[in-house]
């Protein structure tokens, strides 16, 4: 029972979901540059695109400056968890049980989108299944750093520690403003789609599930949920 409490507790933890999404982040970088033979241009996903449009403006460019901050973002982790845990020992096992526990939570988000009759990934706007495997792990790792570690933790801070609001009404507000964006990026760029109400509603309700997920899990666990439902569209 002990152990139980304590995965529930250090999964959710930014050091446990920055070293669980470590290897999404490496294998995504190694393929697409083997795809595109560049780290700056080439195929990639539109969550990544944003990312590095952002360190464009200050001519930053390639893959080093993502490596570098997933690398300083795990020295600054590591050092307040070994501090707030200096007698609690490290679980490496932890790690089977968060991908297993993301793979029910994929294959939950697979059998009630499927049931509604739509995904949220694109068939058809990749050249083929190989890409779309590729983008797959991208859109783990960057969508839900974007959408969710940005975009959900920015709203919650704005709505809690600025305007006030209760914990409960702010972080309801911060996930339904999250998911709105969420959808709405999938109709943006070269490969964006037709906008549609339907589709719009199912994105918007996916996007609602990552935000509750991130919120009650963390980022590792919500990243390799996006990651296992797109893999699971793609192969099945």
């Amino acid at each position: 029972m002990n152990l139980l409490k304590a995965y529930w507790q250090h999964s959710k933890s930014p050091f446990y979901s920055l070293l669980f999404t470590l290897p999404l982040l490496i294998c995504y970088e190694i393929l697409i540059f083997n795809l595109n033979h560049s780290d700056i241009l080439g195929m990639r996903n539109g969550a990544d695109i944003l990312f590095r449009q952002f360190f464009a403006m200050f001519n930053i460019y390639g893959f080093y400056i993502v490596g570098f901050l997933v690398l300083t973002s795990l020295i600054v982790s590591y050092y307040f968890h070994s501090r707030r845990n200096i007698s609690k020992p490290f679980h490496l096992q932890f790690f089977v049980l968060m991908f297993l526990e993301s793979l029910v939570f994929a294959m939950l988000m697979f059998v009630f989108i499927d049931k509604i009759g739509d995904y949220l990934i694109t068939i058809g706007t990749v050249p083929g299944k190989k890409e779309m495997i590729v983008l797959a792990l991208g859109a783990g790792v960057y969508e839900e750093f974007i959408f969710r570690v940005i975009l959900v933790s920015g709203f919650l801070f704005f709505l809690k520690d600025i305007l006030r609001l209760q914990p409960h009404l702010s972080a309801i507000l911060a996930m339904i403003s999250a998911s709105l964006i969420f959808s709405l990026f999938h109709y943006l760029g070269s490969y964006g789609e037709v906008v549609e109400i339907r589709s719009f509603l199912i994105r918007f309700g996916a996007g609602m599930f990552l935000s509750l997920l991130f919120v009650l899990r963390g980022y590792g666990i919500t990243a390799y949920t996006h990651t296992l439902y797109d893999l699971l569209v793609i192969l099945i």
